[in-house]
């Protein structure tokens, strides 16, 4: 898949508000914690909690019952980071009915031009199973969005694993930050549950990269390419009902496992079978902050 500038400009109306209010006070388009001062007006408080004479509020103070002194409240605009952290082990060139590496470049590509249109900075990391292939730096235009996407569509994936996202994740900022945790979630329960556990409690939505042919060999007698999930290995195989049905069986308990897991997170992956339904990432930024 060739992401082009006219797929990622697709991306621009995402340029996302944070429902949840962001402390700091680096200049940006978000609410922030403190209403010390700023620009945006967020509520009248006492005068004694805020002693403020500059922000006075002559009319609430007039109108209070109990004559005190009534200041007005603002908050700054502070800006967010982006981290993108993409699990670039060797599952995810594996593929039967999508290609997943595309849609990975698509998604960060398209994430990252949101946070820059937003006048936020999108920083990406890459992990190889136990080798992190980058870390950073912060981008802030277009270009190094498209960059980006360019970036993951050349890359050779190898290894196994989460071990590397999982060492990245402490040196990720605690405020101010977004996290979108692009994977095929191959690894298993085992080697999600710590990555998840390090990224919390950032805002955080996982892109769970699944792929239908992978998952689904169809039905009828005949000969089926197989892959071990998490190698990206392929081999032809015999396909019979019981087989085919046995990779269902397989492919479903895989994914009940994995929702529980985000379920116990308070976490709802967006699932991006095959393609990617603009509407559904709409929803899935949403979700993130309720």
């Amino acid at each position: 898949m060739t992401v082009s500038p006219a797929d990622l400009s697709l991306f621009e109306p995402l340029a996302w508000r944070l429902a949840r209010l962001q402390s700091g006070a680096m200049q940006g388009r978000h609410a922030a914690q403190r209403r010390a001062g700023g620009d945006i007006f967020s509520d009248v408080a006492g005068f004694l909690q805020n002693p403020d004479p500059r922000r006075l509020d002559l009319r609430r103070t007039l109108t209070d019952p109990f004559g005190a002194l009534q200041v007005r409240r603002f908050q700054h605009r502070v800006r967010i980071e982006l981290h993108i952290l993409l699990d670039a082990s060797a599952s995810l060139s594996a593929g039967a009915a999508s290609d997943r590496q595309g849609l990975a470049a698509l998604v960060a590509g398209g994430m990252a031009r949101a946070a820059v249109a937003g006048g936020d900075t999108a920083v990406l990391h890459i992990a190889a199973g136990e080798r992190l292939l980058q870390s950073g730096p912060g981008l802030r235009n277009a270009a190094s969005a498209q960059g980006i996407a360019d970036e993951i569509a050349m890359l050779r994936p190898s290894g196994r694993g989460l071990a590397g996202l999982t060492a990245a994740c402490d040196a990720l900022p605690q405020r101010n930050v977004f996290v979108v945790l692009i994977s095929d979630f191959e690894a298993g329960v085992p080697e999600i549950t710590p990555l998840l556990s390090r990224l919390q409690p950032r805002p955080m939505l996982p892109v769970w990269l699944r792929d239908s042919g992978l998952e689904d060999p169809g039905e009828g007698f005949g000969l089926m390419e197989g892959h071990d999930p998490e190698t990206g290995a392929r081999r032809l195989l015999l396909r019979t009902k019981a087989r085919a049905a046995r990779f269902r069986a397989e492919a479903a308990s895989r994914h009940a496992a994995l929702r529980s897991l985000f379920a116990s997170h308070g976490i709802t992956p967006l699932e991006v079978c095959d393609s990617l339904e603009p509407e559904a990432l709409t929803e899935a930024l949403a979700g993130a902050f309720e």
